[in-house]
């Protein structure tokens, strides 16, 4: 069974670029006993496309050789070719983890549906006998490259025990409840967490979002008190909503959730961030926490 309630783990990095294996294995953990079942390794919030292929396999052995089972894990392993996305997928799936989230190729744009076609096609073929539990990464403001109902159908044509996903990234509720209404039997996450609940009464899978970084209990409440229409499960999607749509979506968001941890461990190493991304300028930190605060009360904002 694949996880549904997903962290899409930032990752800590050294002043030297290098991957602080033990400091994210702890908070893979950390996510993992607080509400989350899953967690996604190299995801955008993660800053995949600034690591390399070597770092990005040394990182995934780190993290299960400290204590990270491979079955809650979700690998990012998409690449601007099938061939560096097929190494990374085969390693990551020969370890036994939960799947792989693969996005288009991102640098030739426009992408049209039979060049992304054959992006997918290619990653089955390459894998043979090892494919399975691919996951579509579909977030064409980033890559430029849509996914589109009409790839996914001759797909699953085609492939069908390859392909059992997809995370929706655009926040638009309407084209992630057509995925879960065409595609009954791909598993469908919403990469916002204010769309969790409407997602799962459509019948939905999940969710994969940045903020199960800070609040993983609040994303499991509400999984475990939708069907009920529980007050504890609504009053977490509403803090979920206010979390992501009022404050982390007008940062950058891997650099404000860096900072919200590193203010919350008194860390100063969180604030490190891969080229080209930069730390949050003072002024935007301070705005930030102070944004923050209504929807995470354990923060003090100093």
């Amino acid at each position: 069974m694949l996880p549904s309630i997903c962290a899409a783990i930032v990752t800590p990095i050294t002043s030297s670029f290098d991957v602080d294996i033990p400091k994210l294995a702890a908070h893979a953990k950390g996510v993992l006993d607080n509400g989350c079942d899953g967690v996604v390794l190299f995801g955008t919030t993660g800053e995949a496309a600034s690591f390399g292929l070597a770092q990005r396999q040394a990182t995934l052995n780190g993290l299960i050789k400290h204590g990270v089972p491979a079955t809650k894990i979700i690998v990012g392993t998409g690449c601007c070719s099938f061939a560096d996305t097929a190494l990374l997928s085969r390693h990551a799936l020969g370890h036994g983890c939960a799947a792989v989230l693969v996005h288009p190729p991102y640098f030739f744009r426009p992408a049209e549906d039979a060049g992304v076609y054959r992006f997918f096609a290619g990653l089955a073929d390459t894998l043979g006998e090892a494919a399975r539990d691919i996951l579509f990464y579909h977030f064409p403001e980033m890559t430029g490259a849509p996914i589109s109902h009409n790839v996914i159908a001759d797909l699953f044509e085609a492939y069908p025990s390859v392909f059992a996903g997809i995370k929706d990234s655009t926040g638009v509720i309407e084209h992630t409840l057509s995925l879960v209404q065409q595609f009954p039997t791909l598993k469908v996450y919403s990469g916002d967490d204010d769309l969790l609940w409407p997602v799962l009464t459509a019948g939905g899978h999940g969710v994969i979002t940045a903020t199960a970084n800070l609040t993983p209990h609040l994303l499991a409440e509400v999984k475990s008190g939708w069907h009920d229409n529980t007050q504890a499960a609504q009053d977490a999607q509403t803090v979920l909503a206010g979390l992501w749509n009022k404050t982390l979506l007008s940062y950058p968001v891997s650099e404000a959730v860096k900072e919200i941890i590193a203010h919350l461990t008194q860390d100063g190493s969180w604030r490190n961030l891969a080229p080209p991304l930069s730390r949050l300028s003072m002024k935007q930190r301070t705005q930030l926490l102070k944004d923050v605060s209504p929807y995470m009360p354990h923060l003090q904002v100093l």
